[in-house]
């Protein structure tokens, strides 16, 4: 059963009231530290709890908050989103060490930001100013964890099919859209030459046309790179 707890902090002496935030989790006991990170010596001050999907997506409602921070568990993120009915500006929390399908399984709840549980307080806080002012976050710690998996998941593609460096290479020119002159000009190669390694890479993966080669590359993920 989809739980979730909230505090509402306010930031004073920013204006009138001050901007809002809430902290939602889904653990009463992770939500209750991650507000005395944010309140501790800080010029915010909590203002309201509550318990249970309900009662917090009515805070939200009636407090309006500019960020929503949520430190659920990996399964329950999307759907605490989904539930709380929570805008754009929304700051998720994650393990950088998780593996990649996690962070696009949080992706699918169109957070604003990503900020690591390793992070410190001045990094949440800044990752705060930037939700809040509307701009993409995404924590370096993660960034580097997924970029990482990806060049693995790559290189081990290649590495089944037989393919040398150049090869990949030249297959994911033309995954993405480059003609055998662009490829030539790119890799400071002759047309002919890239010719040769296109009909190479065509006999290893069995494919016919560029079409079958474009096919493969995006079943395999090399598309994303």
């Amino acid at each position: 059963m989809l739980q979730a707890s909230a505090a509402i902090v306010v930031a004073s002496g920013v204006g009138g009231d001050g901007h809002r935030l809430a902290i939602v989790a889904d653990r009463q006991l992770s939500g209750a530290a991650l507000t005395a990170l944010i309140v501790d010596g800080s010029r915010y001050q909590l203002v309201q709890q509550t318990r249970g999907v309900a009662a917090t997506r009515q805070a939200l409602h009636d407090f309006q908050p500019a960020v929503v921070i949520i430190d659920a568990s990996w399964s329950e993120r999307t759907s605490l989103v989904d539930a709380l009915g929570c805008d754009e500006n929304v700051l998720i929390l994650l393990d950088p060490y998780d593996h990649p399908a996690v962070f696009m399984k949080a992706a699918g709840a169109r957070a604003r930001g990503y900020l690591s549980r390793t992070a410190t307080r001045q990094g949440l806080h800044d990752a705060i100013e930037r939700v809040r002012g509307a701009d993409d976050y995404l924590d370096a710690a993660i960034a580097g964890r997924i970029l990482g998996a990806i060049r693995q998941a790559s290189n081990t593609v290649a590495s089944r099919a037989g393919l040398s460096a150049r090869e990949r290479d030249i297959l994911i020119r033309i995954a993405g859209g480059q003609s055998t002159k662009e490829i030539g000009r790119d890799c400071a190669i002759t047309p002919k030459t890239v010719a040769n390694h296109v009909n190479n890479l065509s006999h290893k993966l069995h494919a016919r046309n560029r079409g079958q080669l474009v096919l493969y590359a995006a079943q395999q993920g090399l598309t994303t790179i």
